[in-house]
């Protein structure tokens, strides 16, 4: 029997190591394919660097820098993929490894042949895979490295073209070879829509191309029209409302400025679109149609939006600061100011397609533009037309209704009445800046001067379009947050309030955090695209912006850990969603679901808080998963951690641990009628660590939820909100004690709010010293209502005690004095010598006595 089993034991041993080594066999076969796989991949992977690094060396003559980081970009994407099967294949053969156990010693005995074989080979899996893994790392890490030097390369060259030195524009030769080259870059702009023509001739598109030209402006107007009409009707200025809100004028000068400048925008986008569709644009002509249009478009909408912003007729719609009688002048220097650097964008972006763009000419040009945008924008920066506030331009009406001269006399008098010093000195910020803005403007033609054209160009260029863009993410930061605090003062205070008893009582603070958290998160969303937007205006080419984006959320990593500022923004969005989703599944749960089952408010309010503690807890699991933490680590540490807590946070585990058990027993619930202690009240609300207690005095009490778990509680409304009534009454010595109970029975039976069922009765309790002691005990529905009912029977019972007859006694007691042979001695000899008698006693034969 013995050998049977051994041999039962040997067998079943035998098949498997049988198992596993087949499995093994399986695994190894697949490593060995990924293995040929990885070594192809590293093949590639090192192609990849290497023409990286040549065409870096090279300066990129032959290849461009996207086309080499889009290569590099792929290579880390693959990199990091094989890292992370090879890392879960590492793990699960480290676990097969560890399910065999540790080899045996030199002094144990051997273990079989096939599970020596089966570790081993285990083992030599093992030291492949953790292979694979630094190899993909150091690919990934080179191919990081290779697009920051690519990235690093593209900066020095365009602050190297930046600030390149181009011939000076004081010398006469460059005026004369600019010239030449002017004449044959107009010359190559008359010719290419000639030779389009032609070529639309003679392949007979001609007659198509002038049809499109003439159909697709009108289909744009009746297109753009009803769409104008419809935006302006919606979202428009309504010239009947006299007050309106900022974010709503915001919204009104968006809205006009969008719909003035839609039908024009559209009719190109239309003509634009389908002679592309068609094939009709070909060559230069193609690049000047897009070049054009584009220019004209943003020229449109950049005078539509000014327009509307100055507001020259409606003034209470006017949403910057100017001088009421200068807004026409304003305007027109706006209009021409836009002129200016839409033409200027669109020649300067034709030189660059026709490859026109030699020096003399590229100088002579930039000279003339900077000067001319310099004294636009000069114009139209001045502070003549700027003053402090919008309610001031508001106050002064409509442009028709002030005078030039009015305004210049105003100013004149207003420059004079002020002193220097106080003028310098009250000078707002925005002026400040503004004036600041218009130095730098009229600067850059000094540069342009000394042959920096481009620096002039770019520094003025993109100084001006800053000023536009911050102003204008300032208008929507202004909107936003006056659109957010109009909407929660707009909503039922109890949404934002504290439970109090069934009703939330609204808070201050917790209004203005809602609106702080929103502001917050809406100036995120307003200020992080016009960032990245200027960052790309700076000439930070997208794929840098890509790698710095890549960085950010990347991070740095710390023992296994990787700390990242885009994974703790990440993580940061998530648990805010979370807490938002919970709070709002609350609202929901609380108002709408509960309400209308049979469950007692004690129980809603217990699911309603089980259901926001598991929704935060969720929140906090799925915060900390986007931050990347091992659970496994994560658990390892709260087990270090578990004695501390016990010993520094015992008493708040403890009130934890008894908050959970309130909610699951429920020995008390909120709205019951409780006595603690020396305290006694209405429960208003249970945490995880405290119940909070309303006194009758409107007191609260927060008490301990473990004070609540180990001591006596007294709840009167545990399991109904029935209480007892007991109404002592007593009656004088002689009374009729059956009227006096049928008295009693009768108030209780005249009241409403007594039940019938259980009925009220009346005992005789005793016979006091000075009284028939009765007692009514009769029951009420509402706990609410134990010290009302109290008081109206009271009333009622001595009402009818005193309409009956019937006496209410008070305690009396007699006092009897006994002489003595002394004192009547005392008395005689007082008499013989006719002195006063002594004073008698102040206590009487009866005296009574009230109490207190």
């Amino acid at each position: 029997m013995q050998l049977t089993f051994r041999a039962a034991t040997a067998r079943a041993l035998s098949w498997m190591v049988l198992a596993l080594a087949l499995l093994l066999a399986a695994n190894v076969s697949a490593d060995e394919e990924l293995e040929k796989t990885l070594e192809q991949q590293i093949a590639e992977w090192r192609a990849v660097v290497g023409g990286a690094q040549e065409a870096l060396s090279n300066d990129f003559q032959d290849r461009s820098p996207a086309s080499v980081m889009s290569e590099l970009r792929s290579l880390q994407r693959e990199a990091q993929s094989v890292r992370r099967s090879a890392q879960a294949r590492l793990d699960d053969l480290k676990g097969t490894l560890e399910q065999l156990g540790r080899p045996p010693e030199e002094d144990e005995p051997e273990e079989p042949q096939p599970l020596r074989e089966l570790r081993a080979s285990l083992q030599q899996a093992v030291a492949d895979q953790s292979a694979r893994v630094r190899i993909a790392e150091v690919a990934e890490s080179r191919s990081g490295e290779m697009l920051e030097q690519i990235a690093g390369w593209e900066q020095r060259r365009f602050r190297r073209e930046q600030t390149q030195r181009m011939p000076r524009p004081t010398h006469a030769d460059v005026w004369y070879q600019a010239g030449e080259d002017a004449m044959a870059f107009v010359s190559k702009l008359v010719g290419a829509p000639v030779a389009w023509w032609q070529e639309r001739r003679a392949s007979d598109e001609s007659r198509s191309a002038i049809a499109l030209f003439v159909v697709l402006p009108l289909l744009g107007v009746l297109l753009g029209w009803p769409l104008r009409r419809a935006v302006l009707q919606r979202f428009g200025r309504d010239p009947a409302e006299y007050s309106p809100s900022y974010a709503r004028r915001i919204i009104g000068a968006i809205a006009d400025g969008t719909a003035n400048a839609l039908v024009p925008v559209l009719i190109i986008s239309l003509v634009v679109l389908v002679l592309y569709l068609q094939g009709l644009l070909t060559g230069l002509f193609a690049a000047m149609v897009y070049v054009v249009s584009v220019a004209l478009a943003g020229f449109l909408v950049l005078f539509g939006m000014s327009r509307a912003a100055l507001s020259p007729h409606h003034v209470a719609w006017r949403i910057v600061p100017v001088d009421p009688a200068r807004v026409v002048v304003l305007l027109g220097a706006i209009r021409l100011a836009a002129l200016v650097m839409a033409i200027g964008a669109a020649v300067l972006s034709l030189m660059l397609l026709t490859r026109s763009n030699t020096e003399e000419l590229e100088s002579i040009f930039l000279f003339i533009y900077t000067v001319m945008a310099a004294t636009t924008a000069a114009w139209v920066l001045s502070p003549r037309y700027w003053i402090t506030s919008v309610k001031e331009s508001q106050e002064a009406g409509p442009v028709d209704q002030v005078s030039d001269h009015e305004a210049e006399t105003k100013a004149e008098e207003d420059q004079e009445a002020q002193p220097p010093e106080q003028e310098d000195s009250s000078r707002p910020l925005l002026d400040v800046l503004r004036g600041l803005l218009r130095l730098v403007v009229l600067t850059a033609p000094v540069l342009a001067l000394f042959g920096y054209s481009r620096l002039a160009y770019f520094i003025q260029s993109r100084l001006l379009a800053t000023a536009l863009v911050i102003g204008f993410g300032l208008l929507l930061h202004i909107a936003a947050r006056e659109l957010i605090q109009r909407f929660f003062l707009s909503q039922p205070a109890r949404r934002y309030g504290s439970m109090i008893g069934g009703v939330q009582r609204p808070t201050e603070a917790s209004l203005q955090g809602m609106v702080f958290w929103t502001s917050l998160v809406a100036d995120v969303l307003i200020f992080v695209p016009l960032i990245y937007g200027l960052l790309l205006l700076y000439g930070v080419p997208p794929a840098t912006l890509l790698l710095w984006t890549q960085n950010l959320f990347s991070g740095i990593e710390i023992g296994g850990f990787t700390l990242a500022p885009g994974n703790l923004l990440v993580a940061a969005l998530i648990l805010s969603a979370g807490l938002i989703a919970t709070n709002l599944f609350r609202r929901w749960l609380t108002n709408r679901v509960l309400p209308n089952t049979r469950l007692e408010y004690g129980a809603r309010n217990s699911i309603a808080a089980g259901s926001s503690y598991l929704g935060v807890g969720l929140a906090l699991l799925m915060a900390m998963g986007a931050l990347g933490l091992d659970f496994t680590n994560l658990a390892l540490v709260v087990g270090a951690l578990s004695l501390g807590i016990g010993f520094g946070l015992r008493n708040v585990v403890e009130n934890f641990v008894a908050g959970l058990l309130l909610l699951i027993e429920r020995p008390i619930k909120v709205g019951d009628w409780i006595i603690v202690g020396e305290h006694e009240g209405t429960v208003r609300h249970i945490s995880v660590r405290s119940t909070e207690i309303e006194t009758f005095d409107r007191a609260s009490v927060i008490v301990p939820n473990a004070d609540l778990i180990s001591s006596s509680v007294i709840n009167w409304t545990h399991k109904n909100r029935m209480a007892r009534e007991r109404i002592a009454v007593r009656a004088a010595h002689g009374s009729d004690t059956e009227k006096v109970a049928q008295i009693l029975l009768r108030c209780a039976a005249e009241h409403q709010k007594v039940l019938r069922n259980p009925p009220p009765i009346a005992l005789f309790v005793g016979f006091g010293e000075s009284s028939l002691d009765l007692e009514l005990r009769c029951f009420i529905g509402d706990t609410d209502d134990f010290m009302t009912v109290r008081s109206e029977l009271h009333f009622a019972i001595e009402r009818a005690l005193r309409e009956e007859g019937i006496v209410i006694p008070f305690p009396q007691r007699d006092v009897h004095l006994h002489q003595t042979a002394s004192s009547e001695a005392s008395k005689g000899n007082s008499k013989a010598t006719g002195g006063e008698p002594p004073d008698e006693d102040p206590a009487t034969d009866s005296g009574r006595q009230q109490p207190s």
